[in-house]
């Protein structure tokens, strides 16, 4: 399962944690539109993407704004409502068929305890994110809408690129209008 090759690149596991993770994991088919995480629900689970994507959204004046993205090979939670004890303040949303290795959080959270080797686990999953929610905030605020676009198109997998444009707009903080010209442009 790509689970273990990804955490075998934090930190090698042995038998026993592979088989004390591999006892947690149950495999979960979501729909496209299915939910993933209510908004006001506890994440109750961690999730690995195995295939497919989910998108992140917050109601916002009766408008919903995607902030971000998980796909293949990350893992999706409310790691803020995790750490804080508080219900989501937001939903996860699959965008086409997706297939998710879900780890219950509390016995995620218990192994965390139990041994260094889940410790590092943790916190490196922990610092990615960071990073990644860092480098997503320093693009909103300092980089124009085509240098984000263009990060974008790096970055994201091809379903994601074939989302429709209204919430790759979203998600990037422009308008549908301004993705059209910055895609004629790049069309060019």
């Amino acid at each position: 399962m790509e689970l273990f090759n990804v955490l075998e690149s934090m930190i090698s596991l042995n038998q026993r944690h592979r088989d004390e993770i591999a006892e947690l994991v149950e495999i979960r088919n979501y729909k496209k539109n299915e939910k993933f995480l209510l908004k006001g629900d506890p994440c109750s689970v961690i999730g690995f993407v195995i295939q497919g994507s989910f998108r992140y959204i917050m109601d916002m004046d009766d408008n919903d704004r995607t902030f971000d993205f998980s796909v293949e090979n990350e893992f999706i939670s409310d790691y803020y409502g995790i750490l804080q004890s508080k219900p989501a303040s937001f939903e996860i949303i699959a965008n086409q068929s997706s297939r998710v290795a879900c780890l219950p959080t509390e016995r995620v959270l218990a192994l965390f305890d139990q041994d260094m080797v889940y410790q590092k686990i943790g916190r490196t999953i922990a610092e990615t994110e960071f990073c990644r929610h860092h480098e997503r905030l320093i693009s909103l605020m300092y980089h124009s809408p085509q240098k984000r676009y263009e990060d974008l198109m790096n970055t994201m997998p091809e379903s994601v690129l074939k989302l429709p444009q209204h919430l790759l707009a979203n998600y990037l903080g422009i308008t549908k209008e301004t993705l059209s010209r910055i895609r004629s442009r790049k069309a060019r």
